[in-house]
């Protein structure tokens, strides 16, 4: 059983950018260092982790989680471009980019399409990943927060009562039955 997860986690994606990112250093030969831009995306895999009994010792609403999921994926996407705009700008442009705290303050300002216009990339794939971070900004920020508000208006009408069938946590005020699985709900005093 051991032997078939190293070999599926061997021939997995991941895998593959991890050993590819790591040749020109074993090898020596070919330079393929911007492969390593490709590791950044590794991060977003963490969002698994986050549930209501990992989080900040314990959340105890769906929106408290649907919060943090979306603060991380927003932290996450920031943390993303700050990386790739520094390995793009660092090499060319290391005064305006001598830093990562330098790129992401870029992001940042970016992102929220403020744009101070102090720090600028010079590169054409600095200003591409500009122009990414910009439609990224402008898409999915409003997106998340959205969610965010789409759920609080759904959850207005429904009060907390825990299905024994499924854990479902909200449900209408006149549910009888889990609307997930179907189980009979407790009778809520009123």
């Amino acid at each position: 059983m051991q032997k078939i997860k190293l070999s599926i986690f061997l021939f997995s994606f991941y895998a593959i950018i991890d050993l590819i990112a790591i040749l020109p250093f074993l090898l020596g030969i070919v330079d393929i260092t911007f492969i390593r831009l490709l590791r950044w995306f590794r991060i977003l895999r963490l969002i698994r982790f986050i549930d209501n009994r990992f989080l900040f010792a314990k959340i105890n609403t769906e929106d408290g989680v649907i919060f943090a999921r979306i603060l991380f994926t927003l932290f996450a996407i920031v943390f993303i471009y700050s990386g790739l705009i520094y390995q793009v700008e660092h090499p060319v442009n290391p005064q305006n980019f001598s830093t990562f705290l330098d790129a992401f303050y870029f992001s940042v300002v970016t992102m929220t399409t403020v744009g101070f216009g102090d720090v600028i990339p010079i590169s054409k794939l600095g200003r591409l990943l500009t122009v990414l971070m910009i439609f990224t900004g402008i898409a999915l920020i409003p997106w998340q927060v959205g969610d965010l508000i789409k759920r609080l208006v759904k959850t207005v009408n429904q009060v907390e009562t825990v299905c024994s069938g499924c854990g479902l946590a909200f449900h209408d005020i006149d549910a009888g039955f889990c609307k997930r699985c179907g189980s009979k709900l407790p009778i809520r005093n009123s």
